[in-house]
Formats: C-alpha cells, sequence, structure tokens
C-alpha cells in the first residue's frame, strides 16, 4: 500500500526550537508524521484485514455470482439390481389369456450419462437485484477501508503531535533544571559572602526537586503515548526515536465549503448513503418473488437398460431433449408481502441514520472551524505574550545578578516563561491537530 496512494500530507512536523538534550540523551533515530503514517499504513493490522475484505468482494462482484448467466452440467449414473422377480404379463390372447415368471436372481443393469444447459430467461428481475448488492457490497468493502486508512492516519496524528507536545515540554523543562542548577551555585557562592541565607538556597533546591518531579510526569506521559503509537506503526514497544517536527500555517475553506465538502467525501456519510442504496435493492430483491420465473434446459445424453426377464430386454438412446419451464408463486402466506414491507421499513430506518449522521458530521465540522479560528487568536496572543514573558525574565535574570532581585523574583520569572513557552507549543500542536480532524471529517487525508 503506497502512501501517496492514500494521503497528501499538508504537514511535516519538526521542532521549532533546537534541541537541550545532550547527545547521549537523544535517540539517533529520528521519525517524521509522513514515516509514522506510512508505516501505520504499511504495518496496521486493521487496514491488511480491510484490504482482505476487499479482494474478497472484488472477486465476488460478477453476474455468474448473481446467477446472470448460465450453467452447463455433466450427470452420470450406473445401476446394478439383482432381485426375486414374481413377473405376470398379459398376452391380450385368449388362450392363454397371461404369461408368469417366477425366477430368483433376475438381473437389470442401467447406465446414463448427460451434459445439460440449465437457464433462467426471467426470474422477476431477482438476478439484476442480486448483482447489484454485490456491487454495494464492493463499494461498502472499499469505502471501510478508507474510513479505516483515515481514522488510522487522523490516531496516528494524534500520537505524534501529542508526543511532540510532551517532547518540547521535555527539553524545556531539562533548560529550567540547568538554570535552576545554576542558580543554586550563584545563590551558594552569595552564601560565602553573607549576601544569601540558607533558607535561599533551600527555596531553590525545592524548585529544582518539583522541576524534576515536573520532568519524570512528562517522560512518563511521553513513553506512555510512544508504545501506543509503536504499537499502530509496527515498532517495537520500547523503541526509541526522537520526533521531528514543523508547524505550518494551513488554509481553510468557507464554512458552506466546509459542509458540502463533509456531504459529498466523509467516507462514513458515505457508508451511509450506500446503505440506502442496498435497502433499495433489498425491496427489489423482495418484489421479484411475486414475480413469474422462467427458466429452459437443453441436454444431450446416452442411455442403455439391460434387462433379464422384462419384455424390453435391452434399451438404447442417444440423443438430445430441450424444454423449458414457468412458474409464478401464487400464495406463499404472505411471505413476500412481509419481505417487501420489512425491506421499506429499514430502508426508512437507515435513511433516518444516514440523516442523523450527516447532521452530526456536519456540526462537528463547524464546531472544528470554529475550535481553529479560536486557537489561531490565541496562538497570536500567547506568542505577544511569550516575547514579553522572555523580556521580563531576562531583565529579572539581570537584576538577580546586581543583587536587586530575589531568587524568589527570578523563579517567578521563570515559571512565566516556560508557561509561556509550553502554551506556545500545544496551541501550535493543538492547531494542527484540529486542521487534521477537519480534514478527516471532510474526506481529504
Amino acid at each position: 500500500m503506497k502512501l501517496q496512494f492514500y494521503i497528501r500530507l499538508f504537514v511535516t512536523f519538526a521542532l521549532i526550537n533546537g534541541s537541550t538534550l545532550s547527545a547521549q540523551d537523544k535517540p539517533q533515530e529520528t521519525l517524521t508524521l509522513e514515516q509514522a503514517i506510512a508505516l501505520a499504513l504499511e504495518n496496521n493490522q486493521a487496514l491488511k484485514i480491510e484490504q482482505k475484505r476487499v479482494e474478497i468482494s472484488d472477486e465476488r462482484n460478477s453476474i455468474g455470482n448473481a446467477g446472470l448467466l448460465p450453467t452447463l452440467s455433466l450427470i452420470g449414473d450406473a445401476n446394478y439390481t439383482n432381485n426375486s422377480t414374481d413377473l405376470t404379463i398379459r398376452t391380450f390372447q385368449p388362450n392363454p389369456p397371461v404369461v408368469s415368471f417366477d425366477e430368483d436372481g433376475v438381473a437389470s443393469t442401467t447406465l446414463q450419462g448427460v451434459a445439460q444447459l440449465d437457464y433462467t430467461v426471467f426470474a422477476g428481475f431477482s438476478g439484476r437485484y442480486r448483482y447489484r448488492l454485490l456491487q454495494n457490497e464492493k463499494q461498502v468493502a472499499s469505502l471501510q477501508q478508507r474510513a479505516t486508512i483515515n481514522e488510522t492516519v487522523l490516531s496516528v496524528s494524534r500520537l505524534f503531535l501529542e508526543i511532540a507536545k510532551l517532547q518540547r515540554r521535555e527539553e524545556l523543562l531539562r533548560e529550567t533544571l540547568e538554570i535552576t542548577q545554576e542558580r543554586i551555585t550563584r545563590i551558594q557562592d552569595k552564601k560565602s559572602f553573607g549576601k544569601a541565607t540558607g533558607l535561599d538556597v533551600l527555596n531553590a533546591e525545592t524548585d529544582l526537586n518539583r522541576d524534576r518531579t515536573s520532568l519524570d510526569n512528562v517522560l512518563l506521559a511521553k513513553n506512555t503515548l510512544k508504545r501506543d503509537l509503536n504499537f499502530l506503526i509496527g515498532y517495537e514497544a520500547e523503541r526509541r526515536y526522537w520526533v521531528s517536527a514543523v508547524y505550518n500555517s494551513m488554509q481553510i475553506s468557507s464554512l458552506e465549503e466546509v459542509k458540502q465538502a463533509v456531504r459529498a467525501n466523509n467516507p462514513n456519510l458515505l457508508l451511509a448513503q450506500e446503505g440506502v442504496s442496498i435497502s433499495e435493492n433489498q425491496i427489489g430483491l423482495a418484489r421479484s418473488g411475486s414475480l413469474p420465473r422462467i427458466g429452459v434446459f437443453a441436454n444431450y445424453g446416452y442411455f442403455y437398460q439391460e434387462n433379464d426377464v422384462q419384455q424390453l430386454a435391452e434399451i438404447t438412446n442417444v440423443g438430445y431433449t430441450v424444454g423449458g419451464r414457468i412458474t409464478m408463486n401464487l400464495f406463499n402466506g404472505g411471505q413476500n408481502k412481509s419481505a417487501i414491507k420489512v425491506a421499506k421499513l429499514e430502508k426508512e430506518s437507515i435513511q433516518l441514520e444516514k440523516e442523523q449522521l450527516e447532521d452530526r458530521l456536519v456540526t462537528d465540522a463547524v464546531t472544528q472551524v470554529n475550535r481553529i479560528t479560536i486557537i489561531e487568536d490565541q496562538l497570536e496572543r500567547e506568542r505577544l505574550n511569550l516575547d514579553t514573558f522572555q523580556e521580563a525574565y531576562e531583565r529579572t535574570e539581570e537584576r538577580f545578578k546586581n543583587g536587586k532581585a530575589t531568587n524568589l523574583d527570578v523563579r517567578d520569572a521563570q515559571t512565566a516563561l516556560l508557561n509561556a513557552q509550553i502554551s506556545v507549543v500545544e496551541l501550535q500542536a493543538d492547531l494542527m491537530i484540529a486542521h487534521i480532524s477537519l480534514r478527516n471529517l471532510i474526506g481529504k487525508i
């Protein structure tokens, strides 16, 4: 299964800032979003199962399986009998009027071979509807495969982006740990000169322990998500790698165009529409049971029989036979009527489910469009805040070096900057997830 056949990725995913991890901490293997999706499409077991279903439906989709072609059969049989026979035959003469035989071990041998061609000329259009149902089956298998591919791409993308968010948070926390450790060293130096107290050192060490705990929680969450992603893409559970990401800006269509795209392209909605088509063909198939059936046959065969006692001692026939039959079910306990009514009710039910699904999918698409707009506004504000917090932290750090700010002031500024950095990264990832979710809804992953 080729990646380019199923998806056109509109994003590559890489880190905004350079890595702060040391060479020994950072895995050498790098994984991009495109690579993760390609691996999932190649190795995911659910997709392999769907592919087999598509192949099965392709094989079944033929007019022969719908009963629209003639059948040719070779029929042969042989019989041998050996009986005690008490036989009385009228002579139609006055004397004797009958002749009787009472024999033991009377044998009879019969040999027969026939090549027969049967063809249903008309069966109430049932063959046509059976063929349409086979085409429906093929289309359903294809749409189910497409829906599974879309869900796989969406699941892989979400996991990948959540891992990237945690990975970036890990980087920022490691950077914070280094800065906090350096600050502890400076406070200890100040304490040696009487410019800081033991409480200042304890507060800084407490900050360091909190950062370490936060880092442990991030690593635990990241490794858990990586195991989930590894399962989807066919990697070993504990395989280590570094996700590589770039957040690109993406454009969305107008709200009305999005709604139309959902109705026209969403694979789950198309599956529901195919269900309506299936129910219509089921109605036609049920109606065909009330119509006459016309069939013809032709055969060419050989017949031989040898008898010990019977008047016909030996019979041999070689030749052909042609014939036809017409049948019509006048009454079968109301089964046809019931089947038609049930098929119509099934269609109405499926139509209502399809309309309900359409409303829900369109609503979800509108929600995603609104979510994208909100996240874009939030991201713009957080970027402005990031510049402000960066400048505030640098000034506070400088004042701390000059003895004009306390460790608490620096910690507050550092925490505010860290939260702003994390917020920007997470909003960027959330924006990408929202775009991918929207493209999944409009069937364009």
